[in-house]
């Protein structure tokens, strides 16, 4: 029985995996856990790393809609949630190889969160994917609250299957190439914060971005780069690495995530790395 992997964005730059399998006409929940070695959103990620656990909860019915609750824990953080997200949304066939989703996840960030995108805690995607010889995806979201902010990724993926124990388990393989250009007003604002709370030198509409906002120089050392962050421009070439070990009911996934800088960020150049360890299982 085969199951796939529906992504969805939220608010924290998780990517929220909820496996569906298509062949069950029928309401599915299903629960997972997530480690991360850091938050990433669109490739960036803050100063200070900051390894999570996620816990998620999706119920999907058979027309395409679905809930999800996510609930996140910074290991560096004394709060027990460290945020949380309510997602609703629905998937839709076109036709046999075109697929489109629409969603919209609000997340709950308390005050002083360290979270990068704390100041845009409303997301709205929508996504349309093609199935041929590779799958290519073209995505969309609007991320608002203090600050709005406008992202696209433009992503390309092949699977790779191996049955193992008879057919009853899948090992899959799946590379992926994205490239994702967006405005960074969240991280206008997340400088801001920083210098607020004596931790950084924050600006305001086009000014110098600190090079070590992003927690990517050598210490003691910074590098200042002139930026407007309501420009749209260029934000990250991203790899990932996902290998997964499926049966009927549940799933487990370790991914590598490779993000280089775009020319439009304080750390251009840069190489950002994410690993992720996740497991789901469907009701």
């Amino acid at each position: 029985m085969r199951t796939t992997l529906l992504f969805a964005q939220d608010t924290t730059g998780i990517r929220v995996q909820a496996p569906v399998d298509s062949a069950k006409e029928k309401t599915t929940l299903t629960i997972a856990a997530l480690y991360g070695t850091g938050i990433d959103y669109y490739g960036q990620t803050t100063e200070q790393r900051l390894p999570y656990l996620a816990l998620n909860a999706t119920v999907r019915i058979p027309a395409g809609f679905y809930l999800s609750a996510t609930g996140f824990h910074l290991f560096s953080d004394s709060l027990l949630m460290s945020a949380s997200a309510l997602s609703a949304g629905y998937g839709f066939k076109i036709t046999s190889k075109l697929s489109g989703d629409v969603s919209f996840t609000h997340t709950f960030f308390p005050s002083k969160s360290p979270f990068l995108q704390a100041s845009s805690p409303n997301m709205a995607s929508a996504s349309l994917g093609y199935e041929y010889f590779l799958k290519t995806s073209l995505e969309g979201d609007l991320a608002f609250g203090a600050q709005t902010d406008y992202f696209t990724t433009l992503s390309n993926s092949k699977s790779f299957d191996v049955n193992l124990s008879g057919g009853r388990a899948i090992l899959n393989f799946t590379p992926e190439l994205a490239l994702t250009a967006g405005t960074q007003q969240y991280y206008e604002t997340y400088l801001t914060e920083k210098a607020n709370n004596g931790n950084g030198k924050g600006n305001n509409g086009k000014g110098k971005g600190n090079g070590s906002g992003n927690g990517n120089n050598a210490p003691g050392q910074t590098t200042e780069t002139t930026i407007n962050y309501k420009k749209y421009g260029l934000l990250s070439y991203n790899l990932k690495l996902p290998v997964s070990y499926n049966r009927a009911s549940y799933l487990i996934e370790a991914a590598l995530k490779l993000s280089l800088l775009g020319s439009n960020t304080a750390n251009k150049d840069h190489i950002n790395s994410f690993f992720t360890l996740s497991a789901y299982y469907q009701f």
